[in-house]
């Protein structure tokens, strides 16, 4: 259910408790909201701070303003298409898997329609984006210069960094071990633009220490996230 809309006053005295929370204060007494605001009475901040636990902004415990605790709405989730597996590395040939949807943030999508792939290889890692990621994809057909985009190129499919130059058209690997791709005009097909990369830091299993001391290990362990 929606928050009722808030009154002027309300709306100031509600970001005066969030911005005390934010610093780490308590929570304001009855006196300190009458000095701030020049409210002469304590009676006017305890029916403001009523209105705006009534309309789910705060919960008072007890009634008094010192246990006022701020109640805020989860953010909003939207669930997108798992389309399979795209390569961060030599390109291969794209086979579209449809392994069902995942969850992300709706802040994050903004306008469109989107899609989710897996990343394999390596070669986006100076972009923050490595093998095992999944990145959320906003779908077109064209891209800006400078966008990472998942596009097609001679058949065989990528996730790379799009440069626009003189040299013609080219895809950018963010990893110096990974040459570009030169592609002439007609020869690419952009599927898509990068907007956001989830990583699951999760483990299979947790590694056992030996009783008694400390047991440290350089084996890469393998996420189990889905």
């Amino acid at each position: 259910m929606d928050q009722e809309t808030l009154t002027s006053a309300q709306a100031q005295l509600l970001a005066t408790i969030r911005e005390r929370a934010d610093r780490g204060d308590p929570a304001p007494s009855y006196r300190d909201l009458c000095a701030e605001f020049g409210w002469a009475s304590t009676g006017t901040a305890r029916d403001h701070l009523r209105a705006l636990a009534r309309k789910g902004y705060i919960t008072l415990g007890g009634g008094r303003a010192r246990q006022v605790q701020l109640v805020e709405k989860p953010a909003a989730v939207a669930r997108v298409r798992l389309l399979g597996r795209v390569v961060a590395g030599i390109p291969e040939e794209a086979v579209e898997l449809h392994d069902g949807e995942i969850a992300v943030p709706a802040a994050w999508l903004g306008r469109g329609r989107h899609f989710a792939l897996r990343v394999s290889g390596e070669s986006m890692s100076g972009a923050a984006i490595v093998d095992g990621d999944t990145v959320i994809v906003r779908e077109q057909t064209t891209a800006q210069n400078g966008e990472i985009v998942v596009a097609t190129v001679a058949g065989e499919t990528t996730v790379k960094r799009l440069d626009l130059g003189r040299k013609g058209i080219r895809l950018i690997a963010e990893n110096p071990a990974f040459a570009p791709i030169d592609a002439r005009d007609g020869e690419i097909t952009v599927h898509g633009v990068v907007v956001a990369v989830m990583r699951c830091l999760a483990t299979t299993a947790p590694a056992r220490p030996i009783k008694g001391r400390t047991q440290m290990t350089h084996r890469q362990p393998q996420r189990n996230c889905t």
